[in-house]
């Protein structure tokens, strides 16, 4: 959508006349910056978009643009001081992207932040695939109206009636007919789980058939060994798998960092090259996804355990196989999840031969998360005996903080059995004429030219000031007249270009 936006709305840097001067995208993590940096460099934005459109990373500093055709930043980094965007978007006609706007609460800080902004905008994009917010409070900047009979009323989003506002929907079942994403292989796996709660009392139940007792049951297998055999499954199926389709990945998912390090010290012991994307959204986390979607070197991993919602918005279309060890029942949480796996990869072969392998534990909150994604497709797998009921339980399960199920005491837990189900099997699809590789994105060369330059100083103080430490950086200050962090590639390449003619 980004790139869309730019090709049909933007003008070339200096036009005069077209709907706008520049694009901002706003992302949830730091992490999805570099991503979002790259999609403007891929083969078909450049057709789209021809050689001269680009945007760069950015965060709270002055001329977030650098030159180019625009920026991507976070919705941390505008709650946490949003005067230079201000003066951007006075100064500029902006496209403004909002990149999974649920992560904006009504009322919240991140909303008076966004506000001025908003407001200043040419046009602004809201673009998610879950348009609700676990705790069901309101996302901001969009209309809501009320629904249902008097005393059963209900609050929903209603972009079809309301002023000022265009609604473009895409559906599960439109996406597989299109085949722009793939087929879901679900293996369930049922198992029992023995804990103490908090009278003391011991407990135990089978995991598919838990009634009142699903949350305990699902937290104890989870933190048992039922947990590592549903891994263990997962894993073996994607290495057998890979034999066949080399590019396939494995993404793990928890719930906490503890558990996170236990998977992948497991995952390294069977040989599998693994790593932790935490959602801390730390520079380390960063690389590690980077070099999740490597296929050759050293630094390539074959697997990435992420933690809470580090995964939301990971583009790596090789991922085949996804094991799900977290607890979290939520809807669009775990749509998000399972979507991570769903993406169609041109580089593996025809569209009929790929598919997504899930691997979840066989609780009814999960079913009936897997049953409405089988209704939006026409194909029914399972059927809710008791609908009330499941909303009753499902209610009750979301209430129970995480500090309350921490209370009971796992005892062990084991698998039982598993089954399957295989939904949205539909035609074929050739793969994209991928006929260019992708340039580096604009903020890694200004980050490598930066580098060197400093490097260059370094070696100008040592061969030409008798090691006095930091005379070549002043010599570029004093002639430059600003800091480095403020320039933009052609500024940074004239310093680098001024130190070799003046210091060769």
């Amino acid at each position: 959508m980004p790139v869309i936006a730019a090709s049909h709305l933007l003008g070339r840097i200096g036009e005069t006349g077209a709907f706008a001067d520049r694009i901002c995208w706003v992302v949830p993590r730091r992490a999805l910056q570099l991503q979002a940096e790259t999609e403007f460099l891929k083969p078909l934005a450049r057709e789209l978009l021809g050689e001269g459109f680009m945007i760069r990373r950015s965060a709270n500093e002055a001329d977030p643009c650098r030159g180019l055709n625009g920026f991507v930043t976070t919705y941390q980094a505008i709650g946490f001081g949003n005067h230079h965007l201000i003066e951007e978007f006075t100064r500029h006609r902006y496209v403004l992207i909002l990149d999974e706007p649920h992560h904006v609460e009504e009322g919240g800080a991140w909303h008076q932040s966004l506000e001025p902004l908003v407001r200043r905008a040419a046009l602004t994009v809201h673009m998610s695939g879950t348009l609700e917010r676990g705790n069901r409070r309101r996302i901001a900047f969009l209309p809501y109206r009320m629904t249902g009979s008097p005393g059963n009323e209900n609050e929903i989003i209603d972009l079809q009636n309301a002023a000022g506002f265009a609604s473009l929907s895409y559906s599960r079942r439109e996406a597989l007919y299109d085949r722009a994403i793939l087929p879901i292989h679900f293996e369930l796996m049922d198992g029992t789980a023995e804990w103490i709660g908090r009278d003391g009392e011991t407990y135990s139940t089978k995991l598919s058939t838990a009634n009142k007792d699903t949350a305990e049951a699902l937290y104890t297998a989870l933190k048992t060994q039922f947990a590592v055999q549903l891994l263990d499954e997962c894993a073996a199926h994607w290495s057998d798998y890979r034999a066949g389709h080399p590019r396939a990945k494995l993404l793990v998912v928890t719930a906490n960092i503890e558990d996170a390090k236990k998977y992948v010290l497991h995952l390294k012991g069977a040989g599998i090259r693994a790593a932790i994307a935490t959602s801390d959204d730390s520079a380390q986390a960063g690389k590690n996804i980077e070099n999740f979607k490597l296929h050759e070197g050293r630094r390539a991993l074959d697997a990435l355990v992420t933690v809470a919602m580090a995964y939301e918005g990971l583009d790596v279309p090789a991922v085949t196989h996804l094991a799900c060890l977290t607890h979290i029942r939520s809807k669009p949480w775990i749509e998000q999840m399972i979507a991570r796996a769903t993406r169609f990869d041109s580089d593996a072969g025809e569209w009929d031969a790929q598919t997504a392998f899930i691997y979840v534990p066989d609780d009814r909150f999960m079913c009936a998360i897997i049953q409405n994604m089988q209704d939006e497709q026409t194909l029914a797998v399972k059927q809710m005996k008791d609908a009330e009921e499941y909303e009753e339980l499902l209610a009750r399960y979301e209430e129970t903080e995480e500090a309350e199920r921490r209370t009971i005491t796992p005892v062990g837990s084991a698998g039982t059995g598993r089954r399957w189900n295989r939904i949205g099997h539909i035609g074929h699809i050739s793969p994209h004429d991928e006929n260019a590789a992708p340039a580096a994105p604009p903020s890694v060369l200004e980050a490598e030219l930066r580098e060197k330059i400093q490097s260059y100083c370094k070696q100008i103080d040592a061969g030409q000031f008798d090691r006095r430490w930091g005379e070549a950086n002043k010599r570029v200050v004093k002639h430059f007249g600003r800091p480095r962090t403020a320039m933009n590639l052609d500024e940074l390449g004239r310093v680098l270009a001024w130190l070799e003619t003046n210091y060769p």
